[in-house]
């Protein structure tokens, strides 16, 4: 019987290509190896963009600086692989911000409190390239940034970074870095709202939201310019700003109840339309009501925690919380749910260690697999 790989030589090559885009990204960047033919087409821009697209959401986080976790929302089956070294100390990650594919990654020292000790890098998983990003002239740790795309050119990748408010009255200082150029440039970028410092933001079609006082502040990548593109629902003490269905923001609220024991009896999940309509606003989409409702952010000195809305009205999050064990000590415990209208639809632990509340917490983030390559 022939092979499969010889059977592969009699396929049309349109079928091969049909075949290698419903493929993994993972895989994929293997098999570029296989001809020269197939790496011509697997690192072809136009394959490359079209993969993405069908792509299905993955969640990834770090575990205690040292392993890479991804894991599969839908089956919950995750993989672990070695922080790469750039990664480890004295450099360290605490937030990122996914786009395409590409993770921006930034943070402080985990032990100095320097207000100027802050990296900033962009990380593809799948390729495990990584390119460090110099400043023009520091960072601080008052910064926030984003990446995201020019819409004429979606390879056109740029980085935002300013500390806010911008106001004419407070003339901070605003900076594009754009990857074709490898440089930094100011900008004269203006908006009047204090960004929430708990909202990391979420890059949606090539554009950077924040929750902004009582609004969603955009940042458009093409006309390089802040607005405000919504009035935000009233949040609750746990708020979480996200991607819904690849071109709408989702909005996760939760209230907790203070008391000898923290608990949560409600989650609502609100969504807008398409944020490339003309006007954009946010609908409940539903909410979950139940006596045994998990914290996904047991305290404001934890992980905030990763989320994807299905279409179905399921929340996927995975997050950190406290359980106590036998011998009366805490540990951090890291779980992943699925949450319906019913409440709790599954549970699956997938690490525990020993209480180090005070350690800096590595969030866990949605991204899509790609094989967009970081700019050397």
């Amino acid at each position: 019987m022939a092979s499969s790989k010889h059977l592969l030589r009699f396929l049309p090559f349109e079928l091969i290509e049909e075949i290698l885009i419903r493929t993994p990204a993972e895989s994929l960047n293997r098999f570029k190896w296989t001809c020269k033919q197939w790496y011509d087409l697997i690192t072809d821009k136009r394959f490359m963009y079209n993969h993405l697209d069908r792509s299905p959401e993955r969640f990834l986080r770090i575990d205690d600086y040292q392993t890479v976790q991804i894991m599969d929302p839908v089956t919950g089956i995750h993989k672990d692989s070695p922080l790469p070294d750039v990664f480890r100390s004295p450099h360290s990650f605490d937030s990122m911000v996914h786009c395409d594919g590409l993770m921006l990654c930034f943070g402080g020292h985990p032990i100095y409190d320097r207000e100027r000790d802050i990296d900033l890098a962009v990380w593809n998983p799948v390729t495990s390239k990584i390119k460090r990003i110099e400043p023009l002239v520091c960072y601080s740790k008052s910064d926030y940034f984003g990446i995201g795309y020019d819409n004429t050119c979606r390879h056109n990748y740029k980085i935002l970074r300013f500390s806010g408010p911008l106001s004419f009255d407070d003339p901070e200082q605003c900076e594009i870095y754009e990857f074709k150029s490898d440089s930094w440039r100011t900008l004269d970028a203006k908006f009047d709202w204090y960004v929430d410092p708990q909202c990391k933001g979420v890059s949606v079609k090539g554009n950077m939201y924040w929750i902004a006082d009582t609004y969603v502040l955009s940042f458009d990548f093409t006309m390089e310019t802040f607005k405000n593109v919504c009035v935000c629902p009233r949040t609750r003490e746990t708020k979480r700003l996200g991607c819904f269905s690849g071109d709408r923001l989702s909005l996760f609220l939760q209230d907790v109840q203070h008391g000898d024991e923290e608990v949560s009896t409600e989650i609502e999940v609100w969504v807008t339309n398409k944020v490339s309509d003309g006007g954009v606003s946010f609908t409940k989409f539903f909410n979950v009501t139940s006596p045994q409702l998990p914290l996904l952010q047991y305290h404001t000195d934890m992980a905030r925690p990763g989320y994807s809305i299905g279409n179905h009205k399921i929340i996927m999050a995975w997050c950190e919380g406290y359980v106590k064990e036998d011998d009366d000590k805490w540990c951090a415990c890291i779980t992943f749910y699925q949450i319906d209208q019913g409440g709790i639809r599954k549970q699956i632990e997938t690490g525990l260690h020993g209480s180090h509340y005070s350690d800096p917490f590595i969030c866990s983030y949605v991204y899509v697999p790609s094989l967009i390559p970081v700019p050397d």
